[in-house]
């Protein structure tokens, strides 16, 4: 959580954005031809789970032991869901390996299967009756039981405001162990995305007892298909399999033994990494790198579209950014291809064709939002109608592309007179500094976690929200999303949410840069990982690796 305030010298940083329009300039051919495009590689344009090809596997096949993973930009901060810091999409995929769900999603993202609760039962959901799987235990020898159920839920509600459990959970109005392996939650108002909530990485069941008895590392025992060995923060979580795991019939062929996942923030040394051997896999590979990678016939490139907009926000509460003139000028400043060409190459689609701030795949994405075009003398138009002065403004930021993102708008706002100061930290020091609520960060460059599920962009946009970091508080807006919770007819909440995206767009609050493409490289040999468009819903359950 360590944070690196600094003023990018300002001849530098112009030399390097102006050398980054002019390779993707309007109106210009766009990037290089000789760097790898996205296209060529495994999934590309695909937007279901994405199983990552591997060779044939023969009988007599042998595994390997140990298997590393690079978790690229995402540092491994807190492995505690009720912590505002668990923001990366990293560490959701940790609490997918060791916590288990009361529910799972099905891959078509519409249905639900069974997780730690066999059934539910709802006639009007505002009231859900679990029955309980029997015979589970966690990590460290309990009996998992109704009461765990509680005792989560009570928790996260308790301990975990301005996290992703909290927001999961926020909806419970009571929950109640009807015996042993029943459970009744009561809501405090119909919602018809609690069952999706349920099934989300950071609603997996915790133990009591180990987090009473250590609360620094209780949060780390679950259910699930893998134990947390040992966790170093800012570095690397190791995890052995669950041989007691209940789930006998999960469908994956094979597991290793041991896994770990590294966070590995220099991008070159991702790359000989996983060319040495050292880690079968890594996310987020340079995209100067995919060339050998595309090539070699011992690796293969896997890739997806994130649902997560790579995104702006403005701090509604601050006196300089939450003056409209200024957002405005700001955006009419932006070249969004510039910025994503210039943050990671063919990797990233800045051509943005609407004004929308919504997830990629999210439901009801409203596209009928025009666009606010780069317009320098409208511009400074707009900034000459507000009421800044010149003063610094600090853009907030975190992970290496959105840093070299921000260094480009830092670059792109200085043309019309905008003085940024980068303020530099990680996943998890942005989460903190730039809770709801808080007035000292002023504009915010990250990914924003929406799910395809539409209730999802609650967490941007409704006072509490744990992604809620331009302090967006629109009682018409948390009106409709609060509508469209209770409302089951399909044609309806598609409305609503339409709406939702307009009124958003007419506030300037937050604005979508680019989308992220994602890279991955594997040596031959590895699979098992199940790619979603929601990043955090990476599945690394059922990872292995044929080493003969």
């Amino acid at each position: 959580m360590k944070k690196n305030r600094k003023l990018i010298a300002l001849a530098l940083g112009m030399v390097m954005a102006l050398t980054l329009l002019a390779a993707c300039a309007p109106g210009t051919d766009g990037p290089p031809a000789d760097l790898a495009r996205p296209e060529d590689a495994i999934g590309a344009g695909e937007e279901g789970v994405i199983e990552i090809p591997t060779t044939d596997i023969a009988a007599d096949a042998q595994f390997a032991d140990h298997v590393t993973v690079i978790v690229d930009n995402n540092v491994l901060s807190v492995m505690n869901p009720f912590s505002p810091a668990a923001a990366g999409t990293s560490t959701n995929w940790v609490f997918t390996m060791v916590h288990d769900r009361l529910l799972n999603l099905d891959a078509d993202g519409a249905s639900f299967n069974p997780g730690l609760a066999l059934t539910y039962e709802t006639t009007d959901f505002q009231t859900f009756r679990l029955t309980l799987r029997e015979g589970v235990t966690f990590h460290n020898g309990d009996a998992f039981t109704a009461a765990d159920v509680v005792w989560t839920i009570t928790a996260a509600q308790e301990y975990g405001l301005g996290s992703s459990a909290f927001d999961q959970w926020r909806p419970v109005q009571t929950v109640t162990a009807i015996d042993d392996f029943t459970v009744e939650i009561v809501l405090e108002n119909v919602d018809v995305d609690f069952l999706f909530a349920m099934t989300r990485p950071m609603s997996g069941i915790l133990n009591e007892r180990a987090w009473r008895a250590h609360p620094d590392t209780g949060a780390h025992i679950g259910t699930g298909a893998f134990i947390i060995d040992e966790f170093i923060s800012g570095d690397l979580v190791r995890m052995s399999r669950n041989h007691n795991w209940w789930n006998t019939d999960h469908g994956y062929e094979h597991i290793t033994e041991n896994v770990t996942l590294r966070f590995v923030p220099e991008m070159p040394t991702r790359t000989v990494m996983v060319q040495t051997g050292e880690a079968q896999f890594s996310f987020g590979t340079p995209p100067g790198d995919m060339d050998w990678f595309m090539d070699s016939p011992d690796f293969q490139v896997v890739t997806t579209t994130s649902n997560d907009p790579q995104g702006l926000a403005f701090n509604l509460a601050n006196p300089i950014t939450g003056d409209y003139y200024f957002r405005r000028a700001v955006l009419h400043a932006l070249d969004r291809e510039a910025i994503g060409f210039g943050a990671a190459g063919p990797w990233a689609d800045g051509r943005m064709t609407d004004g929308t701030f919504w997830g990629y795949t999210t439901q009801f994405r409203n596209t009928n939002i025009p666009i606010i075009p780069r317009d320098l003398d409208l511009a400074r138009e707009y900034l000459e109608r507000s009421s800044y002065n010149g003063e610094p403004v600090t853009l907030t930021t975190a992970i290496m592309t959105n840093i070299m993102a921000s260094q480009i708008i830092q670059a792109q706002l200085l043309e019309i007179g905008i003085n940024i100061v980068l303020d530099e930290t990680d996943s998890a020091g942005l989460g903190a500094f730039t809770m709801y609520g808080g007035t000292e960060h002023q504009m915010v460059m990250f990914f924003y976690l929406m799910t395809p599920n539409a209730g999802s962009v609650r967490h941007s946009f409704v006072p509490g929200g744990g992604q809620n970091r331009a302090n967006f508080n629109n009682p018409e807006v948390t009106a409709l999303l609060d509508e469209a919770r209770v409302t089951v007819d399909l044609a309806q909440r598609e409305q609503l949410y339409l709406r939702v995206q307009e009124l958003v767009a007419e506030e300037l609050a937050y604005t979508s840069i680019f989308w992220r493409r994602f890279g991955n490289v594997a040596a031959n040999g590895f699979g098992g990982i199940r790619l979603n468009p929601d990043p955090a819903s990476h599945d690394l359950r059922g990872v292995f690796y044929v080493v003969g």
